[in-house]
């Protein structure tokens, strides 16, 4: 049976900064499990990997479809189980790293993973990176304004230019539908902004009661250092 890691959490909990820390100790590549980092052109409002990122780690499923496409766990799923069986073909550790729940457990048991006998095709490890709360939401509140003197309007207001509608799945992701909002009138910038925060906070909250119902071990932030030692005992034939 394939042994996978699955890292995953809230939104600005620092998932993708703590794999990228354990890409320093152990042969793996990233697979992201995030509904919207799968779309090109849509990069400010998605933490999307750097280019220096992806030099320190391969990442999959990022920039693979066009923002007037759909994509669902379905979609995730299939080409999440090709990633897996590529990385793996290389002697590399395959570590799904996401906050999009639905996605993670449909790859792990399938997609009726709500009943009472899960069963999983794969050795996973799954961990549930997390912190304090007022840490969380700080954080959130710090990305969101950065996000916007990133130039988050700029790009929204490009998107809007080729034909990308609020009809398109990729303007229903928090901070592309209010800052469309925004753009049609229905919001002052201020008000825009602070219900970016307010919407992203309240997601963080769902992402959480997700994932403390599907298995996870729970790990604080705080203990980052310890948590990769764990894992690179755990997956120790994956060491560096």
């Amino acid at each position: 049976m394939q042994k996978i890691l699955v890292i995953e959490g809230c939104t600005a909990v620092g998932k993708s900064a703590f794999a990228l820390e354990l890409s320093k100790f152990l042969k793996m590549e990233i697979i992201s499990a995030d509904s919207i980092q799968v779309y090109k052109g849509i990069n400010i409002a998605t933490s999307k990997p750097t280019k220096k990122e992806l030099e320190i780690c391969p990442h999959h499923l990022v920039d693979i479809v066009s923002p007037f496409e759909t994509f669902n766990a379905y979609n995730f799923v299939t080409l999440a189980k090709k990633a897996i069986i590529n990385i793996a073909q290389k002697g590399k550790l395959p570590v799904i790293v996401g906050g999009t729940g639905l996605y993670i457990d449909s790859l792990l048991y399938g997609f009726d993973f709500k009943t009472d006998n899960k069963t999983t095709n794969y050795d996973s490890n799954l961990i549930l990176l997390n912190d304090d709360r007022q840490v969380i939401y700080n954080k959130i509140n710090i990305r969101v304004d950065k996000m916007i003197s990133e130039g988050l309007v700029s790009e929204v207001k490009a998107l809007r230019k080729i034909g990308v509608n609020e009809k398109c799945q990729c303007m229903q992701a928090i901070g592309y539908k209010e800052i469309y909002d925004y753009l049609d009138g229905k919001y002052k910038l201020d008000e825009a902004i602070k219900l970016i925060k307010k919407n992203t906070r309240n997601y963080a909250k769902r992402q959480l009661t997700w994932f403390r119902h599907n298995g996870a071990k729970e790990w604080q932030v705080k203990d980052k250092e310890k948590l990769i030692k764990y894992l690179v005992e755990t997956c120790s034939e994956y060491k560096k």
